[in-house]
């Protein structure tokens, strides 16, 4: 069983039982290994277990996919959590590149830029995985400057996120080396072209990115709130 990135659920239904299914996911098609946009029906609500189960036809190969939503479970303080339904595909097959799950702090438009990146990358498509990679840099610092400064260039908004924020050295280099990746992929050169193991490296560095200035920065928070109960 496969959990589906947020960003990838395209749509969600309230069913008249009040539970709630995704009924549009963009997935890879664990029969065809096509990326697909799976509509889901045949609705079962199970509420002794808090999930509904779906089908999905893939509009590729017409092999039958199940889904479920899952409701999430409060915390231990009885606060609701940030990802309310969780949605899982079976038989769920993992190729290429795994999409990590990513908590609210990471903007949406974030997160689905480095999910379409990630799709590129699957699909064995380089120079469109360069050009996302630099894509979904931007979105990186652009959401770490205020409002007014997010229409500068890229290489001043890691200037900008450098001189204002704890930026390490390597950081700063390999938020550089993503930028000068993504330029080479934007434009046509037949004897240079971003390669499998540049594109994979690139995916890797953005995850990278966002876990250090994203993803740890709210987990130290929570720590921080959890040892003050204490």
């Amino acid at each position: 069983m496969l959990k589906i990135p947020s960003s990838s659920v395209r749509k969600v239904l309230k069913l008249s039982t009040g539970s709630y299914s995704a009924t549009s996911v963009s997935a890879i098609c664990p029969f065809c290994i096509e990326k697909v946009i799976f509509s889901l029906s045949g609705y079962t609500d199970d509420r002794s277990r808090n999930w509904v189960s779906a089908t999905a036809s893939c509009p590729g190969c017409a092999r039958a996919v199940q889904f479920l939503t899952v409701a999430s479970p409060n915390d231990a303080d009885g606060n609701e959590p940030a990802e309310r339904h969780q949605v899982f595909m079976f038989p769920g097959k993992v190729t290429g590149y795994s999409y990590p799950v990513l908590p609210d702090t990471v903007p949406p438009p974030l997160q689905r830029s480095l999910t379409s990146t990630i799709d590129s990358l699957n699909a064995k498509n380089f120079p469109a995985t360069a050009v996302g990679a630099r894509r979904t840099l931007e979105g990186i610092f652009k959401y770490l400057v205020d409002t007014e400064k997010r229409g500068k260039s890229l290489y001043q908004l890691i200037d900008d996120v450098k001189n204002h924020n704890d930026l390490a050295a390597p950081l700063e280099t390999l938020s550089h080396a993503i930028r000068s990746g993504g330029n080479l992929g934007a434009h046509f050169d037949d004897e240079n072209e971003p390669t499998e193991a540049m594109a994979h490296r690139m995916v890797e560095l953005l995850d990278y990115l966002i876990s250090y200035l994203y993803v740890l920065p709210s987990q130290i928070t929570d720590l921080e709130k959890a040892l003050g109960k204490e």
